[in-house]
């Protein structure tokens, strides 16, 4: 490979030169998405996680793309496009017929279903209601509305095999919860497995660049998400860990928000010296997620307590950060990270006083809230999604 192919690789010009022509040997000097040629159109480096989100410039974040798919690929996809995606894997996978989008159900209550398909497994025939649902619109907040709404297709139609579709990775309690339900999860690693020849095959989309990363990644290598996963897995909750447990958070911060945000500063005290927290996180970025915290709750600075309880966090925990947060200061948005969140008295009402009569927004993560996140990197999402949704539903229940 000559030097003046890999020098065409535009954008990410501090990618390792090593890096960008691994990268065109591993897609044979094609885009990953449409499969034109560098000798035709010339190719662009993309990272999966954008770095502003924390990408990190590495093998496994980065794909090739020609200029057309990179700016499809960087749009935000709508539900829709999800939806096409799956259809034309399902119409060229030889399993699958008779595939209808959008199919009305019910007669007096009509419910619109994304897809209705039948499947042929060895012998046996069935009909599946397929329900497709983006990492935007699925939390595990709402898997229960979703199988309701599965279980209300199901009851219009009749006998058929309820399927919920989503692009990222479902967390263990979501997995148990819909196959109490009697539904199949398609989520990022089962779609990957079992139609990687169609994704090979499937019209150039963000969604199909997405799945192509995810089938050439190295299936032996376990992730730095999954090295820390099993970290906090293996942490003990109680005085005895509290350091391991700090550090171990510190490190999880940045690994999933450096960049944006400036690397935690650890154990730092206001002037008085009455209030210290255990991290601060500078917060610069004029775009995304963490621009909107800084225009909405001054969070030029996000205050973070680790806390590696045995309990679940009280009132008092709560306004130990919030007399940290000042208008003037770190500004007015907190994180407490404790190994079983919140309770439901003294915690929550103290949230909600602080919000609606200081303005300052403090929210308490749990340690499937930190998995969800470590996750959400791996899928090449956004780790504050899971943040935002936390604001959301706070908000929304006020």
């Amino acid at each position: 490979m000559s030097i003046e192919n890999v020098s065409r690789l535009k954008r990410n010009r501090g990618v390792p030169v090593a890096i960008r022509r691994k990268l065109l040997e591993k897609y044979d000097h094609a885009c990953a998405a449409c499969g034109v040629k560098d000798d035709v159109v010339p190719l662009e480096l993309a990272h999966l996680v954008p770095t502003y989100a924390g990408g990190e410039s590495s093998e496994d974040n980065l794909t090739i793309l020609c200029p057309n798919c990179h700016r499809t690929f960087d749009r935000q996809p709508r539900e829709y496009e999800f939806v096409s995606f799956l259809t034309e894997l399902l119409k060229n996978h030889p399993n699958f017929s008779d595939i209808q989008q959008e199919i009305l159900l019910g007669r007096e209550i009509r419910y619109r279903a994304d897809l209705l398909v039948n499947r042929r497994l060895n012998d046996t025939k069935e009909v599946l209601l397929i329900e497709c649902k983006t990492y935007l619109a699925l939390t595990s907040g709402h898997i229960h509305n979703v199988i309701g709404q599965l279980e209300k297709y199901k009851s219009s139609y009749g006998n058929g095999r309820m399927v919920l579709a989503i692009p990222a990775t479902l967390r263990a309690t979501d997995l148990s919860a819909l196959n109490v339900a009697d539904i199949e999860a398609w989520d990022i690693k089962y779609i990957a497995n079992n139609f990687s020849k169609q994704i090979e095959a499937a019209s150039p989309s963000y969604y199909r660049a997405l799945f192509l990363a995810r089938i050439t990644r190295p299936t032996k290598k376990i992730t730095r998400e999954q090295e820390l996963i099993n970290s906090l897995s293996s942490c003990i909750p109680g005085k005895n860990d509290c350091y391991v447990y700090q550090n171990l958070v510190g490190d999880i911060l940045e690994h999933l928000f450096t960049p944006p945000l400036g690397k935690p500063i650890p154990e730092l005290s206001d002037k008085l010296k009455a209030n210290r927290r255990d991290f601060i996180m500078p917060n610069y970025t004029d775009k995304g997620f963490w621009s909107f915290l800084r225009q909405k709750y001054g969070a030029d600075y996000v205050v973070i307590d680790a806390k590696n309880y045995s309990r679940k966090v009280k009132k008092s925990e709560i306004l130990q950060i919030a007399n940290y947060l000042k208008p003037h200061g770190a500004g007015l948005f907190g994180l407490i990270i404790s190994r079983k969140g919140g309770d439901a008295l003294g915690c929550e009402h103290t949230l909600r006083e602080q919000w609606l009569v200081h303005k300052k927004m403090i929210l308490v993560l749990d340690d499937e809230d930190v998995k969800a996140m470590l996750v959400a990197k791996s899928d090449g999402r956004q780790p504050e999604e899971i943040l935002g949704q936390k604001i959301e539903d706070f908000r929304l229940s006020m």
